[in-house]
């Protein structure tokens, strides 16, 4: 084993490295992706808070981004907004 560690220790430091690199890459993308995910349903969610009404298809682009938003772990702060929107009239 000693001497395959040896032989190879360039290669094997190499792999390691591309895999951290693509797991931050990963990490980097999720994110991001919850960031516009979360900057979305606050844009909608400010453009109709004062009416209390949603035209359907915003709030069928809450609700889909809502969904990938939970799938990606996102934090409780858009759990507020969802739960007011339910009681919004839609139009």
């Amino acid at each position: 084993m000693l001497e395959f560690l040896k032989t190879y220790w360039t290669q094997i430091i190499f792999i390691v490295g591309a895999i951290i690199g693509f797991v931050k890459l990963e990490i980097a993308y999720r994110e991001g992706t919850k960031c516009s995910l979360r900057n979305d349903i606050l844009q909608i969610y400010n453009q109709y808070r004062n009416q209390k009404e949603i035209p359907l298809y915003d709030f069928e682009a809450i609700s889909l981004s809502y969904g990938l938003y939970k799938k990606y772990k996102g934090n409780s702060f858009v759990d507020s907004i969802w739960n007011e929107t339910q009681t919004w009239k839609k139009l």
